[in-house]
């Protein structure tokens, strides 16, 4: 996998995606609108899409960063002036394919880390809620300005994120959060002190690149398909998945390191 790549927009093509390897494991996707504060067009969701498939079918591939352009804003939502040009009918066509990409990103088999260094809108905010960890800092605010215009999103995922009370609260008076709060409330998962997300972020992916693959694949699974369920049910698909799917390697083998240290000897 490599990068720039190229989404068409309204006018004359731009490498509004970019793509890095910034880590043994990791790829880095940007963003790449500064202009518009990183505002995800169609072509550039489907071409996020794209990517996105491509890697979970490339075995080098462990783990994802996702991130804005510049320090301004992480998306500032869907692109305004490419909604305005589409007819009714097209904007219900492009509502309908945009449902079906997000879910595709909720349920992307690896772990993605959404590095928010500055402002996250509208389709920003959900982008970033459906990865698996939020990275911000100082300059991270967060807006679900969803009820400013008679709409609602995110009403089926933030309050698994930051518990129902608060979700009422954010969606209902589409107030703006800042790093702090969002770390405090379980929005962010890690605060980088300096403003450096870039970094922190690439520090959790690394981690989630070193676990084996498997593991997380079916954590993520499980997790995402817990709410609803009784406990019991949670927790006998979860023994079914170890005993099964997950196929445990011999104790020697898993705790290799723990046998290999002088001294110590299995039992």
């Amino acid at each position: 996998m490599s990068g720039p790549h190229s989404s068409p927009g309204l006018g004359s093509p731009v490498a509004a995606l970019l793509l890095d390897h910034p880590a043994s494991g990791v790829v880095r996707v940007t963003l790449n609108r500064p202009e518009v504060r990183n505002a995800i067009s169609l072509p550039l969701q489907r071409e996020l899409d794209a990517v996105l498939a491509e890697a979970a079918e490339d075995d080098a591939v462990r783990a994802v960063i996702v991130t804005g352009a510049g320090s301004d804003a992480f998306s500032a939502g869907y692109d305004l002036t490419e909604l305005a040009a589409m007819s009714p009918d097209e904007t219900t066509a492009a509502m309908l394919e945009r449902e079906e990409l997000l879910w595709r990103y909720l349920t992307f088999p690896k772990p993605i880390v959404a590095a928010v260094a500055g402002a996250a809108h509208g389709a920003g905010n959900i982008v970033a809620a459906a990865s698996d960890l939020r990275v911000g800092g100082p300059s991270t605010r967060f807006t679900m300005s969803s009820a400013r215009y008679g709409g609602a999103n995110l009403t089926w995922l933030l309050d698994g994120l930051v518990g129902a009370g608060r979700a009422r609260d954010l969606l209902m008076t589409s107030r703006t959060v800042d790093g702090t709060e969002a770390l405090r409330i379980g929005l962010l998962s890690r605060y980088a002190e300096d403003g450096d997300v870039a970094r922190l972020a690439l520090d959790a992916a690394t981690e989630l690149a070193a676990q084996p693959p498997e593991g997380l694949r079916e954590i993520k699974a499980l997790l995402l398909d817990g709410p609803g369920r009784d406990l019991r049910t949670r927790y006998d698909r979860e023994n079914t998945v170890a005993r099964t799917t997950l196929r445990p390697r011999p104790i020697t083998d898993l705790f290799s390191g723990f046998f290999t240290r002088p001294g110590r000897t299995a039992r």
